[in-house]
């Protein structure tokens, strides 16, 4: 297992920002060499900016303890009450998002703190606030809105 194993293409990671920790944050790795060195240049992007980094400022973006077989028996105990849950966020809302149980997603709560990686779980019926997303969080009973999580690709 090598040093930077954890940068993959689509990964979510933090950027340790040299430049007084100007731009820290959480960056989608968008291009990587064939082999990581301590001198390669990785190319990161947000929504707003993309820079060129070294590995060396770069960090996995660590996650708790699972609370999936958690979720698993609330599920069911609220299945054989009637709720009924989803497999795809398209059976919940009309919405060209692919989003699916088991995908891997960062959460972004209301403050812009990020959390994750988490594993959907399951969609649930679509209430007033526009949540309907469970994922694998402290909080799995409590759903989040489509618009606060990010996809994370190529994280397998």
């Amino acid at each position: 297992m090598g040093k930077y194993d954890f940068i993959k293409l689509g990964n979510l990671l933090y950027w340790h920002d040299p430049d007084s920790g100007l731009s820290n944050g959480v960056y989608q790795v968008a291009s990587i060499p064939e082999n990581i060195e301590e001198d390669s240049v990785i190319l990161i992007a947000s929504d707003t900016s993309e820079a060129e980094v070294f590995p060396s400022e770069l960090s996995p973006i660590h996650t708790g303890r699972s609370h999936k077989e958690d979720f698993l028996r609330w599920k069911t105990e609220r299945e054989a009450e009637g709720i009924e849950f989803y497999d795809h966020l398209s059976k919940v809302m009309d919405t060209e998002n692919d989003l699916s149980v088991g995908d891997m997603v960062a959460f972004t709560n209301d403050y812009g703190v990020i959390f994750g990686p988490c594993e959907v779980l399951a969609f649930g019926n679509l209430c007033n606030s526009g949540r309907c997303v469970y994922i694998d969080s402290d909080s799995y009973w409590f759903p989040n809105r489509p618009d606060q999580l990010t996809i994370m690709r190529g994280a397998e």
